[in-house]
């Protein structure tokens, strides 16, 4: 799937009135964040965009893709990131960014038309908004209706019917649901919400900027966003899971991307003992990730399986099972997903079954 992500520069500016979300400005748009605690109604109040099809970022707004996405039953995505005019990105290794005060992500999720082609256009499903307040970082969601002219504020989330053409050629019709809050920080975290992606190794790719394609951290740096970023052969980076790289190296990238955020220390599922981030799974085979380990805390789902991943058997594998299981006592993730990743599981398959088998005891 193709996102991107996009970074936003705050400007101090006046509260202006908003019409239509569809209703494009005459001028040059800048960014108008909501005060702390009191997001807009519409997502056209914030004037992120210069339109309501989003087809214009506003003023000093740049746009960026993540290598290996999280899976969000094939939607489309587009990103964004807003930081604060005179305001710098603090730049982390292998840990996330350090993002001040007054950053706006803005992710906004749509089904193509038809996969096939891009260019016929998109449905608009919503826009989620995560907003760094003194507090901390804050969640927002907007929903379009279905005329995708306006959006409203939504706290409970919602279910959008939706149909589009895949990749395959093949009529595709799904009930998407949009996230309430609570579920937004149960990724995000609860007692310290931060971003999922805002990680070198996920940004450091190429892009698109108009003039060609260039490396995003360098655009970022170039344009005073990033400073103190060290040279290309010494930043750490992921790999497309469906691109042509070793397959170990697409399988961590993906569990990094769709798994690492709540199966890491301090994660939601860290009692798991089942550890699968990039770093985790840097050495092995190791436990931590899975390979001959007993579950600790999965109840009864396990669909009958004794480990997690069992090496050369990914039919026997609780991992592989799960991910590909959408009853809801028993599907991975058990959030933000209605739909099987086929294209993910297939490169968990391959992985696990390319593993030297050990006999799990």
């Amino acid at each position: 799937m193709k996102s991107r992500l996009v970074v936003v520069l705050v400007c101090g500016l006046a509260l202006v009135a908003c019409g239509s979300d569809d209703e494009p400005s005459p001028g040059p748009v800048r960014v108008n964040p909501a005060p702390a605690g009191q997001p807009w109604a519409t997502l056209a109040e914030w004037r992120l965009f210069a339109d309501g099809r989003q087809a214009k970022p506003a003023e000093r707004v740049v746009p960026f893709d993540v290598i290996s996405p999280l899976w969000s039953d094939d939607t489309v995505k587009e990103r964004y990131l807003y930081v604060p005019e005179g305001e710098t990105i603090g730049y982390e290794d292998t840990a996330r960014w350090k993002f001040p005060v007054g950053t706006i992500l803005v992710k906004t999720f749509a089904y193509p038309i038809d996969a096939r082609d891009l260019t016929l256009g998109r449905r608009l499903l919503e826009t989620r908004l995560l907003v760094h307040e003194a507090s901390g970082w804050t969640a927002h969601t907007y929903v379009f209706d279905e005329t995708e002219s306006s959006t409203s504020y939504t706290i409970a989330g919602a279910t959008l019917e939706a149909a589009w053409i895949d990749e395959a050629g093949e009529s595709r019709t799904h009930a998407y649901k949009v996230p309430d809050l609570n579920q937004c920080a149960q990724c995000h975290g609860l007692s310290a919400p931060d971003t999922l992606g805002g990680v070198t190794r996920q940004l450091d790719r190429d892009n698109d900027y108009g003039g060609g394609s260039k490396n995003q951290l360098d655009h970022f740096a170039e344009l005073g966003l990033l400073p103190g970023l060290p040279p290309a052969s010494e930043r750490e980076r992921l790999t497309s899971p469906t691109g042509s790289a070793a397959v170990t190296l697409r399988a961590r990238s993906y569990l990094d991307a769709n798994c690492a955020h709540c199966h890491a220390e301090g994660g939601q599922a860290a009692q798991s003992g089942l550890l699968l981030g990039w770093l985790s799974t840097a050495v092995g085979p190791n436990v931590n990730w899975g390979v001959c380990k007993v579950p600790t805390s999965a109840g009864g789902a396990t669909c009958g399986l004794s480990h997690d991943i069992v090496p050369g058997e990914p039919d026997k594998s609780v991992l592989v099972c799960r991910m590909e299981s959408r009853v809801p006592s028993i599907q991975m993730p058990t959030l933000g997903t209605g739909l099987v990743d086929h294209a993910g599981v297939a490169v968990i398959r391959e992985w696990i079954a390319g593993l030297e088998p050990t006999g799990c005891q």
